[in-house]
């Protein structure tokens, strides 16, 4: 149990098998800065959009793309499109902003964007909702590199709020981490998608049926990330109800899934981002306090889940920027020896956000 933990964290806790993934040998309250890192602004608030959330980033055909909700001024409120940019210098530098998907009556709202490659075509995934993570289904574009544009292939009514990019696994099956509900419903149990390809047909898999935790308590905002390794997959969950770190865990591609369990990471709320490194380590990044003024970094020994190593990201004010009241929500792609890292940036504490970038050399991790 960690030393932030309330009476109600402490009995949750004590209800719950335990895992350990971080070492010793790291102290998470105590870690040095990231090497290797450079970060670039992404698109900062302005008149037009005070309020940015939920980006994704990923590397196509030697292209940076970037893209997130934007609402002129409160979270998922009224009118709230999807928007995105390139970048063709790694970070540095962005193209100008396009709307990607919009309905100006504010009557449907999307979040969040996701990305997949599949046989060398980029895919991009949104939810569309009728409000607040009320989910209305899932919209799937498709890159014409002709054009440069994203061009809608279908709507779905699939009651599932998307979470990241996709994950695909060994076994030839396109995995999406997310929670399921009802249609135009609040989602909360944790689930996948599973399915042969982005344009295939979608089978939603609860994670855990009913989203109730050993305590009684039910999950709040369990938004989901994994690790597979082989037919095994660590999922992290966020909740936002307790501060006590999840994870579930699968042992045949997300077919099945074990009950929740505590691992000693001391990820606090926000959403949680985790994945495996083309060298074969593993990777999990989240905030470390409630505030979301420290984000961190931590990676494992190769083909294992000992994180042995921790970096902090970002910690409150940023000396390049002069701001950072809160760092959240990242959103990872590794490709090129670089780990992309995308994420909200609270400009002030007034909740005016944007999105940077910080690209990672993974060497010097």
């Amino acid at each position: 149990m960690f030393e932030f933990y309330t009476d109600a964290d402490k009995k949750l806790s004590s209800l719950l098998e335990q895992k350990k993934l971080l070492c010793d040998s790291v102290d998470p309250f105590h870690l040095p800065p990231c090497p290797g890192i450079a970060t670039y602004p992404v698109e900062m608030p302005d008149e037009q959009y005070s309020f940015l959330h939920e980006a994704a980033v990923i590397r196509f055909h030697g292209v940076l793309y970037a893209s997130w909700y934007n609402n002129p001024k409160d979270e998922l409120q009224g009118f709230t499109p999807i928007r995105g940019c390139k970048s063709f210098d790694e970070g540095k530098t962005w193209t100008d902003i396009e709307t990607l998907a919009e309905d100006r009556s504010g009557k449907i709202l999307y979040c969040p964007p996701v990305y997949a490659i599949w046989e060398d075509r980029l895919y991009l995934l949104m939810n569309e909702m009728v409000s607040a993570d009320h989910i209305h289904g899932i919209d799937l574009y498709r890159l014409n590199e002709e054009t440069g544009k994203f061009e809608l292939l279908w709507h779905r009514p699939i009651p599932f709020k998307l979470n990241t990019n996709a994950v695909w696994l060994e076994n030839g099956k396109m995995m999406l981490p997310g929670r399921v509900t009802e249609l135009d419903q609040f989602p909360r149990p944790p689930a996948v998608i599973l399915a042969d390809n982005p344009e295939s047909e979608y089978r939603i898999v609860y994670i855990q049926k009913d989203g109730e935790l050993p305590d009684g308590t039910l999950l709040v905002h369990p938004e989901i990330s994994c690790i597979a390794d082989g037919a095994s997959i660590t999922m992290f969950c966020r909740n936002d109800d307790r501060q006590v770190p999840l994870i579930y865990e699968s042992a045949d591609f997300g077919e099945m899934w074990s009950k929740v369990k505590e691992h000693n990471i001391p990820f606090s709320s926000s959403k949680i981002y985790a994945g495996t490194l083309s060298d074969g380590r593993n990777y999990v990044i989240g905030n470390l306090d409630v505030q979301r003024k420290r984000l961190a970094l931590f990676v494992s020994k190769k083909g294992t889940l000992e994180f042995n190593r921790g970096y902090m990201v970002q910690d409150g004010v940023s000396a390049q920027f002069g701001f950072g009241s809160m760092w959240h929500y990242p959103v990872c792609h590794e490709e090129n020896g670089k780990l992309y890292i995308i994420y909200t940036v609270n400009v002030d504490e007034s909740n005016r956000r944007g999105a940077v970038l910080s690209v990672i050399d993974i060497e010097k991790l």
